[in-house]
């Protein structure tokens, strides 16, 4: 008997599933992309027990035939495309023709459509992939998909989803983004008996902007730049302006929200240029460019494109982002889409966007850059800092070497790390890991009793969506830690009191969205108690950053109390808070032994 053989649909269906839907968020991205194709002016999400229990999608858009239904939920069926030609052509979300036969494969299923026009509707259910029934319905125009009990014949693709309040996350960045790059569209979203938001047709993205980061958007800086066919609309965050994680960039082409590395880069480039603050820039980046001019077949969820000409792509939209932080005016020709020797992308290497790549902007290997610029080579130099397969000894980060004297400062290196010398050894100590552990074990300390300071005057909390969704998830943690925090009507929440260990200090509403979130340098992949994970977000929030000029003073100060400290070796998060070289490595490394 041969050993190759045909797989059964209900295997193939699952495979196709396991691209196509890796989180409920997927579902309803999926979802709401084919309502947005259908023409939809109005979109509903609902979703229970984080998707996993129950997504509800409605729409009214145009609806389908009973014949189109049913095609609708076999594999390879699409109305998105007819041809080969059409593949290099794609102006529509979803063209796959695998989603909807992919969700039903792993989940109990229900489809209800009518056309606009049509007396009644149609109903199609499934489960796990086999038709169970179908028959005429009553539904308004449009259509409805329910999925309950989703991965409920894949345990082992269930037991991989992450908590409720991790993929409600996903679930709302999923519509949010979705709803900016299409603004004229009604969007509503409901998690449990909590609707999260509600957002009315707005006239552009400008204005959908307003609706859900309405305190950002008052600062951010508006951008319009064309390089030949390519059109570049962006909202920035000031250079100057604090910044996070990497999920605050968002990037979209042609209405569809995509990562893509080299557009990634051009944008934190061109603020690199500007401001060595470290971190990533919030700003949300809208690109049009012809359908012919990129392929978007590139990735089962869609989320990766591939451009024609991506040094194009990455030229107009560094000089677009360039232009518009330098106060350049807000709508700029920038002619041919590109740029000199200083302006190239990144070569095509597997590093992320803004990491450390074997090049830089310029084209040419860092290492080269920097010993013609310096004399040093950057390898040798690595080697030296962070150890490498020849030496004996490599840095350490010692978990031991805390003695009852804290080390003498030698300085400050890049304004985010402390040097310093102790018997025959140089520390390297990160001043944002060591200030957050002193801060997280007072704050433990102080809150081992949770009593809660008022506010005298009780701060408005101004959160996007997302924010808003985390801070619901977690408010009885926040309330068992000393938040004093609740709805204040429609959108808006109200801090009217603080953890007594915090005190009470400006900038507490940076501080709750923080822990909303969980934007910082931190993660909190470590600390696995609920109080102490909020306060180690606290500490991380209140710690000295990188990036922050010390006096000698405050550098001695943020030693001395690390020395003095309980498991001074990591922050609460589980990174190294000293690295040491001691002087025989030194010594080798310089050949003087």
């Amino acid at each position: 008997m041969g050993r190759i053989r045909r797989l059964p649909s209900a295997v193939a269906n699952q495979i196709a599933a396991g691209e196509v839907v890796e989180r409920p968020a997927a579902v309803v991205r999926e979802l709401v992309e084919n309502s947005i194709d259908a023409g939809a002016t109005a979109v509903s999400v609902r979703v229970k027990g984080a998707g996993r229990t129950e997504i509800r999608v409605s729409d009214d858009g145009v609806g389908m035939t009973p014949e189109d239904a049913r095609l609708a939920i076999e594999r390879h069926a699409t109305s998105k495309i007819e041809s080969v030609d059409d593949l290099t052509s794609i102006g529509s979300l979803g063209f796959r023709g695998e989603a909807l036969p992919s969700i039903a494969s792993v989940s109990r299923f229900r489809l209800r459509t009518r056309e606009r026009e049509a007396d009644s509707g149609w109903e199609i259910e499934v489960e796990g992939g086999t038709t169970v029934s179908e028959r005429p319905a009553g539904t308004p125009p449009g259509t409805i998909v329910e999925v309950r009990d989703l991965f409920f014949n894949t345990p082992a693709r269930r037991k991989f989803l992450r908590a409720e309040r991790t993929e409600n996350s996903h679930i709302v960045q999923a519509v949010s983004n979705l709803a900016l790059a299409w603004p004229q569209i009604r969007f509503d979203l409901q998690s449990g008996d909590r609707q999260v938001f509600a957002l009315e047709p707005a006239g552009d993205a400008a204005e959908r902007l307003r609706q859900t980061e309405s305190r950002w958007a008052r600062d951010a800086i508006p951008i319009e730049a064309r390089a030949g066919e390519l059109t570049v609309r962006a909202f920035l965050s000031p250079p100057m302006a604090r910044r996070g994680a990497a999920s605050r960039l968002l990037l979209f082409l042609n209405g569809r929200p995509i990562k893509d590395r080299r557009l990634f880069h051009a944008v934190t480039e061109a603020y690199r240029r500007l401001s060595s603050l470290s971190g990533t820039p919030k700003a949300f980046v809208f690109v049009e460019a012809p359908p012919d001019a990129v392929d978007v077949n590139v990735h089962p969820a869609k989320a990766e494109v591939r451009f024609a000409d991506p040094g194009a792509a990455w030229g107009a939209v560094f000089r677009g982002v360039r232009a518009g932080l330098e106060g350049s005016p807000k709508r700029v020709d920038l002619g041919v889409a590109g740029g000199g020797r200083a302006e190239r992308p990144p070569a095509e290497t597997g590093a992320p966007a803004g990491g450390a790549g074997s090049t830089g902007a310029g084209g040419a290997p860092r290492g080269d850059r920097m010993r013609a610029r310096t004399g040093w080579d950057g390898a040798k130099l690595g080697e030296l800092l962070y150890g490498a397969d020849r030496v004996e000894e490599p840095v350490r980060a010692s978990y031991l070497d805390f003695g009852p004297t804290p080390p003498k400062v030698l300085g400050q290196f890049r304004r985010t790390y402390i040097l310093a010398e102790e018997r025959s050894e140089l520390l390297v100590v990160d001043q944002h890991a060591a200030d957050e552990r002193v801060l997280f074990n007072r704050l433990m300390d102080l809150s081992s009793e949770t009593r809660t300071q008022e506010l005298l005057q009780p701060v408005p909390l101004e959160l996007s969506p997302v924010e808003r969704a985390a801070l619901a998830e977690e408010h009885e943690r926040l309330a068992a830690a000393g938040f004093d925090i609740e709805p204040f009507g429609g959108d808006a929440w109200i801090l009217r009191g603080v953890p007594e260990a915090l005190g009470v200090g400006r900038g507490l509403d940076v501080l709750m969205r923080s822990l909303a979130s969980e934007e910082s340098e931190c993660t909190a992949a470590a600390v696995h108690d609920a109080r102490a994970r909020i306060m180690a977000r606290v500490a991380c929030h209140a710690a000295v950053t990188a990036g922050v000029t010390l006096t000698t003073e405050r550098m001695n100060e943020v030693l001395a109390s690390l020395w003095g400290t309980e498991n001074p070796s990591t922050c609460p998060h589980g990174r190294p808070t000293v690295l040491r070289l001691d002087l025989p490595l030194i010594e080798r490394r310089f050949g003087r032994t």
